[in-house]
């Protein structure tokens, strides 16, 4: 088992969940928490650390009581730590549902926090989401959410939605959908992309043409934006984005693996004429940085 990441990093907490209605220090489990983020860090730590490790007690331990007790949640669990291939490298963190609803009152304080993000395993990559409850004074049942209270992940084909997602036996528990839920598939055919610049934006790209290999020279002394042309030098895209089967998107984006780099070119096609909006080269494994920027070929039209 590899060491997990610690969240705190490996997660780019870009929106910081301090801003969450937590008003005095709380004390969780004998630890002060003073940031709420750190609160999430250290249980998503500590709950990827027991499905990296196969252990089902562990998992279960960290539940809210209400999912804890709930019928069936010990086959959810099992399902969810038998499905899981391979030691954690990673996690990576999606732009969407950074946070979710906290509130706070007279005489309450509560905070429901959530996060969506990638793990990348040596054998699969997963996207997952993951929510937790550190106080909740508002509810007549709020201890019964207190801790994690929900828990999907599945493989890049169930999340992409090419395959779809099982029906997770989800029960209600202070108005929030309480589950352990999973969907394992095979996840060879997709690539986990940081394409942010200077922010975090991750995208899925669908591998459509494995053999398509280029060389970065190649690449980095192209300067024509007819991708007609560009096609017939480099051939098919090996992938591309998921969002090319949007209606309202007005360029197409594909991936180019290049064989003499650890980086992919990675070109727009305006769908209104076809031609190259953009052309770039960047590392699409590391998080964006002034050292990773994109490397552009031909600049954004």
């Amino acid at each position: 088992m590899k060491k997990v990441i610690s969240l705190i990093s490996s997660l780019a907490l870009v929106v910081s969940l301090s801003s969450c209605a937590i008003k005095e220090t709380p004390i969780i489990n004998g630890v002060e928490y003073k940031y709420n983020d750190q609160f999430y860090a250290d249980t998503v730590d500590q709950l990827l650390t027991y499905i990296d490790d196969g252990d089902k007690d562990g998992v279960k331990s960290l539940l809210c009581n209400g999912l804890k007790n709930s019928d069936g949640i010990d086959a959810d669990i099992q399902a969810l730590i038998d499905g899981f291939e391979g030691d954690i490298i990673r996690t990576t963190e999606y732009e969407k549902d950074t946070v979710s609803a906290s509130s706070s009152g007279k005489n309450y304080t509560s905070a429901f926090l959530s996060r969506s993000f990638y793990i990348i395993t040596d054998k699969q990559k997963y996207g997952v989401y993951i929510a937790v409850c550190p106080i909740d004074e508002k509810h007549d049942d709020g201890e019964d959410l207190v801790g994690v209270y929900n828990i999907s992940i599945n493989t890049l084909d169930y999340e992409s939605g090419d395959i779809e997602c099982n029906t997770a036996n989800t029960i209600e528990i202070a108005d929030h959908n309480c589950c352990v839920a999973s969907g394992y598939g095979d996840s060879s055919s997709y690539l986990v992309a940081q394409t942010g610049n200077k922010y975090e934006v991750i995208d899925i790209y669908r591998i459509i043409n494995p053999q398509s290999i280029v060389k970065y020279d190649d690449i980095t002394a192209w300067n024509s934006r007819d991708f007609l042309s560009f096609k017939e030098k480099f051939g098919a895209p090996y992938a591309e984005s998921l969002d090319n089967d949007k209606e309202h998107v007005l360029a197409d984006v594909y991936m180019y693996e290049i064989s003499d780099s650890n980086k992919y070119a990675i070109v727009a096609v305006g769908r209104d004429d076809g031609s190259i909006n953009a052309l770039s080269v960047k590392d699409i494994d590391s998080r964006w940085s002034e050292d990773n920027k994109y490397e552009y070929i031909l600049e954004n039209e």
